[in-house]
């Protein structure tokens, strides 16, 4: 299998859609001139174009025989960040307060390439599902595509998704059966008292106070209670209140955080802690506390015979010594995992990392941005995947189709990444 050729042929192609979509970045649900250039796009290639929420996109591709047989989905996220980008390029987000900082502006040029390629060739018998989600920043927008009649409309038999990342190799990619990312809860906690004058602060309630000893509770219930070798966080991410006047104590203050586990004996232990902390400030302080645990994203799990099919076709595609696994599982989250609870499948790592770059820009980071390089990689593991999980009845005759994989010269095989 290895680089479609003609996919590296497409790489200029695709790197002008990635710059325009990474120049017009629109947050959860508003994704509507990114809906519109996704739908101009695959209409133009000859797939059969479906809306599904407010801004989802679902694309159907028969193979060469027509309707029937295997289906598979495959999955690109839409949304953008409230980031005020910093990278100074060219194609910089024209957007003040929000920025493609996480890639998914290259998730959808390579679902695009491969959709393309694919609607040219149609090498494959059964039917291709290309599904283009929004809002999977922290909103949910899997569970709402799945509401919407996702899996009742577009009956996959199995789902895929890939996600860059920054911190492996380009050339590289990397995934395992079973648990990958964490399930994860955002929690607000909100102080209210007395207010008042700082010059009779003894008539005032002290939420700061007690806002500030619930946080510092909560970090020592995770040094207490998370063991060293558990994959969990407890973080206090902000401690904010209304105004910052000199003179004026307060009458509100709220703590804002994330709790990411694997296990749920240990997330219950956590959870219960939580709760006793908050309840023993309020009566000490003589506060009243509201604390909203909210469920986020569930563990995301790949199910092992995707999977191992997943590693053969990475394997296939960029060489061997270039694909990571198993991989050890690590605290960031996706709504994937929503769409792996429903059908089997699999979520994997593809490396966008330039050679020999140990300070590297992260994804969430205001200086981020997507390495083009990347697209026929993952652009040509679609294609491969597709053409080999739905094979040709009476496939044609081999030819000189692809290239060598696209790991940088000289490269070792990475060491796994660090959870």
């Amino acid at each position: 299998m290895g680089i479609v050729k003609k996919i590296q042929d497409m790489k200029q192609e695709m790197t002008r859609w990635r710059q325009k979509l990474h120049q017009d970045p629109e947050l959860a649900f508003e994704e509507k001139r990114t809906m519109r250039f996704i739908i101009r796009q695959l209409e133009d290639f000859g797939v059969d174009v479906h809306g599904l929420t407010k801004t989802g996109v679902v694309g159907v591709l028969h193979g060469k025989n027509g309707p029937g047989g295997k289906a598979i989905m495959l999955r690109a996220d839409m949304d953008g960040l409230p980031i005020q980008e910093k990278t100074g390029l060219t194609h910089a987000s024209r957007n003040d307060g929000a920025m493609h900082a996480c890639g998914h502006d290259g998730h959808m040029a390579m679902l695009l390439g491969a959709a393309k390629h694919l609607a040219q060739t149609r090498d494959f018998d059964g039917t291709v599902y290309f599904v283009f989600q929004p809002a999977e920043e922290h909103v949910g927008g899997a569970q709402e595509m799945i509401k919407q009649g996702l899996f009742t409309k577009f009956p996959a038999d199995e789902v895929y998704g890939m996600h860059n990342y920054p911190g492996l190799p380009l050339g590289t990619m990397a995934t395992g059966p079973g648990p990958m990312l964490a399930a994860s809860e955002d929690f607000d906690i909100v102080v209210r008292g007395k207010g008042g004058h700082t010059s009779r602060a003894d008539n005032t309630t002290d939420v700061l106070g007690a806002a500030a000893e619930v946080a510092l509770a909560f970090k020592e219930i995770a040094k207490k209670e998370i063991p060293a070798t558990a994959t969990a966080t407890l973080t206090v991410t902000a401690l904010s209140t209304q105004g910052d006047a000199s003179n004026v104590l307060p009458d509100t203050a709220k703590i804002t955080g994330t709790l990411r586990t694997f296990d749920e004996a240990l997330h219950q232990r956590l959870t219960d802690e939580m709760i006793r902390i908050v309840d023993e400030t309020e009566a000490k302080y003589g506060v009243l506390i509201d604390f909203d645990l909210r469920a986020g994203y569930p563990v995301l799990v790949n199910e092992k015979n995707a999977t191992a099919f997943a590693i053969d076709v990475a394997k296939e595609t960029v060489g061997d010594a270039q694909v990571i696994t198993p991989v050890p599982p690590t605290l960031g989250t996706e709504d994937f995992a929503f769409y792996l609870q429903q059908k089997p499948g699999n979520y994997i790592a593809l490396g966008t990392g330039k050679p020999g770059a140990k300070d590297y820009q992260d994804i969430h980071s205001a200086k981020y941005d997507f390495n083009d390089a990347a697209l026929p990689i993952g652009a040509s593991y679609w294609v491969n995947l597709v053409e080999k999980a739905l094979p040709l009845l009476n496939p044609p005759l081999p030819t000189d189709d692809t290239a060598p994989a696209a790991a940088a010269p000289g490269t070792k095989p990475p060491a796994a990444p660090k959870p």
